[in-house]
């Protein structure tokens, strides 16, 4: 078996254990106990009684608690197949687990290299069938997904374990890009995950991340989108015709296009009570997202609103004038502007009292809204920036330097820079370990954020610059 892992998280303990679940604080000694309760029962179950066969005592495969597993190794290919042709597990897995404790997780991985090797490519012994089923879906949470496939198809014995759930779970666990809520035992319902099909899907679509064309072409506006947003069933996009659409994510239909602005529509963001949209007009409309109708026009910028952002308490809008503008949401009055950019202002985020901006000056700029003050600068990029995002922790700005930066929100420190787009990389959006650019060299590319690689780039979807791009776990939409 080539395939293997070592698990940082059992699924015994740790923080991404099930709610509710006992924990102990090393699976090994879940597995001690649940042996010694198989060898002292007087009446095993059909689990246990696959390791009747006996050896000598004296003939122990593994050394005594102060052995290390090199040790172990090092003498187990001469010994594995005369002892395991005849073999009880009692005489190896006592003293196995009595020094699992002093291994390190490179030794483990490297036992399990050679009991795999053993089992496959020597002389066919099945140890793990007469192992305690604790014991033998133990060792099965060091296999990746493909190496479970591979298990599976063995032996009959064999299957049963590798379909057990709980080794699925472990699968899916290490996978640390994956994420799930896993329901709580109180819950009013609490259903049971399969782990095997939830390792399925998310490989699948790990796998369309990588490969997928683009699907459908959204047609009805007569000129350039400038902005999208959509949720689980729409897509909102605003454009140079000055028009705002509403289309059904199924259908891929128009239905239904807001007029309100007199020039370009630029910027827009909703939520299920309203929408923002900023215009090449100067102006903030604030729309009724039932009605689709006007609620009010902000005015005070003096030059194109080139971005807006909102949460329950603010409107945050920023501009070509170089002023960032901090609105009450709900009484739609100007509260403060706050000032400092050199260039004109090209995005913003804000998330819990902070806003990141991004300006043609070339800076990144970090602002509480409560004081209006300007806490730090992120230094770096050679030109100016288009485009930027924030979650409170970590900020990801686009440049016309061609680079992405990955930056440290509370030190400022640059922690990447990604390279590949060949013009202004003019919008970008990354979640769930991804980041997703559009560019002006009328590419869309899908980045790793922990290795910086880019693992995908759409190049056949445009004829000209991309201006936005959003994307869900399932979708990309620009």
């Amino acid at each position: 078996m080539t395939s293997k892992r070592q698990p940082t998280e059992s699924p015994h303990a740790g923080p991404a254990s099930e709610p509710g679940l006992s924990r102990v604080s090393d699976p090994l000694q879940l597995l001690r106990r649940n042996y010694h309760h198989h060898n002292n029962s007087s009446n095993n179950s059909h689990r246990s009684s696959s390791a009747l066969a006996r050896i000598d005592a004296s003939d122990t495969l593994f050394p005594g608690p102060a052995g290390s597993l090199s040790e172990i190794v090092d003498s187990a290919d001469s010994s594995f197949n005369t002892h395991l042709t005849t073999s009880s597990t009692e005489c190896v897995t006592e003293p196995l687990l009595e020094s699992a404790h002093d291994w390190i997780d490179q030794e483990r991985a490297r036992l399990v290299d050679r009991l795999y090797a053993l089992l496959l490519d020597g002389p066919r012994i099945d140890m793990l069938s007469r192992l305690p089923y604790e014991i033998a879906t133990y060792i099965l949470y060091f296999v990746d997904m493909s190496g479970l496939a591979k298990v599976a198809v063995i032996s009959k014995a064999w299957n049963q374990l590798a379909n057990d759930n709980e080794v699925w779970k472990s699968a899916f666990l290490y996978q640390r890009h994956w994420r799930i809520r896993i329901p709580h035992r109180l819950d009013p319902v609490y259903p049971t995950l399969d782990w095997k099909q939830l390792c399925r899907d998310h490989k699948e679509l790990d796998s369309r991340w990588r490969t997928a064309p683009y699907k459908t072409k959204l047609l009805g506006h007569q000129e350039s989108v400038y902005c999208i947003q959509f949720d689980s069933t729409k897509i909102v996009t605003g454009s140079r015709d000055r028009t705002i659409k509403f289309w059904d994510l199924t259908s891929h239909q128009c239905t239904d296009t807001l007029t309100g602005h007199s020039q370009s529509v630029l910027c827009l963001q909703f939520n299920e009570s309203i929408m923002v949209s900023g215009s090449s007009d100067n102006t903030i409309i604030v729309w009724d997202m039932e009605t689709r109708k006007v609620i009010s026009r902000l005015y005070g910028h003096t030059a194109g609103v080139l971005d807006v952002c909102f949460d329950d308490q603010y409107i945050i809008s920023c501009s070509k004038d170089t002023h960032i503008k901090v609105w009450d949401v709900h009484t739609r009055v100007l509260v403060k502007t706050m000032a400092g950019h050199r260039g004109p202002v090209n995005a913003v985020q804000l998330h819990q009292g902070q806003v990141v901006s991004a300006s043609g000056d070339g800076l990144v700029k970090l602002w509480d809204v409560a004081t209006g003050l300007c806490v730090r600068d992120f230094i770096g990029h050679e030109r100016g920036l288009a485009c930027v995002q924030f979650d409170g922790t970590t900020i990801v700005s686009g440049s016309n330097d061609k680079t992405i930066r990955i930056w440290e929100a509370a030190t400022g420190k640059c922690l990447r820079i990604l390279t590949g787009h060949e013009n202004l990389v003019r919008t970008l959006h990354f979640a769930q370990n991804r980041i997703v650019s559009g560019s002006y060299d009328y590419s869309v590319k899908v980045w790793d954020m922990t290795t910086g690689e880019c693992t995908l780039n759409l190049d056949n979807g445009h004829a000209s610059w991309v201006f936005d791009v959003q994307f869900s776990s399932s979708r990309i939409i620009r």
